[in-house]
């Protein structure tokens, strides 16, 4: 559940400050009167296709057997793994430029007398949000059911909730608070998200291959160590840990060399960016 909110909350943040900025932008022009409708007609159609990619990917799920599930769920694992990265590494890159880039793109359109334009760039700018939040949960949506739907709604609502009250603060705030500290605060977390991501997936790998019967030399398999007496992963704090910073109590070797791998990649891209 917590990497659901935390999900929503950043991506619906983001949401949020595009329609913010573009709202804003409107509002200094007095030649855009007619485009508040296209900017909520924007919202919506970027909505719109979000909630279409997650009944193509759930119906695609439902429609497979038990390996091929297990096999499609590594492969959106991975694919979510991969933008987040994207993700983290374009805000790092881009966040500055973000607000003059964007009021651009809409003076253009408007100059043009292109309000159409516009709804799609908006759309486009939300549905990026929302395809990512439909990736990265993608594993929850696709075992949604009667027991846990309830659930992954509230789950929503509260990150829907919080960035909402997040994004109130940062309008109030953004004079006197640096911002910058906040995006790399919850960049990182979301890259700690993107290797539990990877690591589901590789767990998830390395059990079809043992049930099929596929030797994997014995030290990859084996535990590491155990920090289940100090921290369970099957715990409440344990399970949280589990699923936006990677935690296993018993990690096996293959868990902690791709731990590794991946925190070294992540320090040799972010080292080479700021280095230019």
């Amino acid at each position: 559940m917590g990497q659901i909110i935390f999900v929503v909350w950043r991506e619906c943040f983001e949401a949020l400050l595009v329609v913010g900025i573009i709202y804003s932008w409107i509002k200094r022009n007095p030649n855009s009167s007619n485009g508040m409708r296209y900017l909520i007609g924007g919202v919506g159609l970027g909505v719109l296709i979000s909630l279409i990619l997650a009944l193509v990917i759930n119906g695609i799920f439902k429609e497979l057997t038990d390996d091929h599930q297990t096999i499609f769920m590594m492969g959106m694992s991975a694919v979510a793994c991969v933008l987040i990265v994207q993700m983290v590494y374009w805000m790092n890159k881009h966040a500055r430029s973000m607000k003059s880039s964007l009021e651009q793109e809409i003076a253009q359109q408007v100059a043009r007398n292109s309000w159409w334009g516009a709804l799609f760039i908006i759309a486009i700018a939300i549905a990026r949000e929302g395809s990512e939040i439909v990736v990265f949960l993608s594993g929850q949506i696709m075992q949604l059911n009667s027991h846990n739907y309830a659930r992954f709604c509230i789950a929503v609502l509260i990150g829907s909730s919080v960035s909402a009250l997040t994004f109130y603060t940062f309008i109030l705030t953004s004079r006197f608070i640096q911002w910058k500290k906040f995006f790399t605060i919850t960049g990182t977390i979301l890259l700690f998200l993107a290797i539990s991501l990877l690591m589901k997936a590789v767990e998830d790998g390395t059990n079809i291959l043992l049930e099929h019967d596929i030797s994997i030399p014995d030290f990859l398999i084996n535990p590491a160590w155990d920090t289940s007496q100090l921290i369970d992963d099957s715990g409440l704090i344990g399970s949280l840990a589990s699923s936006l910073f990677a935690y296993r109590s018993q990690p096996m070797w293959i868990n902690v060399i791709t731990f590794g791998v991946f925190w070294l990649l992540m320090t040799i891209l972010f080292l080479r960016k700021k280095s230019k």
